[in-house]
């Protein structure tokens, strides 16, 4: 049985599924570290993309060119886009790619989730007993970070959560004919700004440019902290879960 290709973005999105599922050899597979672990008779692959739909389309793009898989999951943390909790699951029936901040349009993209898949992440959801938001995602190329912003794409799109990679690995497993599967935890609310536009960070000098913005708004301290919170809590849901599917994938 071909292996799970699990893909987040960040290291502690990373780490939360690790959590759960114990991986005992690393593999460098065109030149992406891959985190492999057994659970009876399925393998899993953990790996971590980066930030953004171009980082994500070209680490899948590698890995899937160079091991066969039999299911791509995206994972990680979301904004939910519909009213929520911190922590709630958000489980999508397909994805679709947006563009342009303030004046949004979404791109003839869509690809839709396995159905089988979606209904057995569903069911561990409510074993584990979190609330899930089940619907179409949607994915920038941008930190949304204003709640104006993210209300105007749920009024465009209807989608249940907002994330930046989700299209990008989709398209990738698309490509290759792979089922796809989106199961995030809700890290930051549809009416809430973030502390800063993250977006100051994406740039090859980003680290300078976000202190510099973080120096002149020392307000944004503890919005810092209660996101920071926030994503803990993110955290601790996705390992749960990951605990729940694992026990029953098997």
């Amino acid at each position: 049985m071909n292996p799970i290709a699990i893909f987040a973005a960040t290291r502690w999105e990373l780490q939360a599924v690790r959590r759960a599922l114990t991986t005992d050899r690393v593999e460098v597979v065109a030149g992406v570290r891959c985190h492999i672990g057994q659970r009876g008779n399925r393998a899993y692959w953990l790996m971590q993309t980066g930030v953004g739909p171009v980082a994500a389309r070209a680490v899948a793009g590698g890995v899937l060119t160079a091991q066969a898989m039999s299911l791509v999951m995206s994972t990680g943390f979301a904004c939910a886009l519909v009213p929520a909790q911190v922590g709630d699951l958000i489980v999508g029936t397909g994805v679709s790619s947006v563009q342009g901040e303030g004046t949004w349009t979404i791109e003839n993209d869509p690809v839709f989730c396995d159905e089988t898949v979606r209904e057995r992440l569903l069911a561990v959801a409510k074993v584990a007993g979190l609330v899930a938001r089940v619907g179409t995602v949607v994915s920038s190329d941008t930190v949304v970070w204003q709640a104006l912003e993210k209300r105007r794409l749920q009024r465009l799109t209807d989608a249940v959560g907002l994330d930046m990679e989700s299209a990008a690995l989709a398209a990738v497993a698309q490509e290759r004919d792979l089922p796809l599967a989106i199961e995030r935890t809700v890290s930051d609310l549809v009416d809430e700004d973030l502390p800063l536009d993250f977006n100051l960070f994406l740039s090859p000098t980003g680290w300078l440019n976000g202190m510099q913005a973080l120096m002149s708004q020392p307000s944004s301290l503890g919005g810092l902290n209660r996101l920071r919170k926030q994503r803990r809590v993110a955290a601790d849901r996705l390992t749960g879960w990951f605990q729940r599917y694992a026990q029953r994938d098997r």
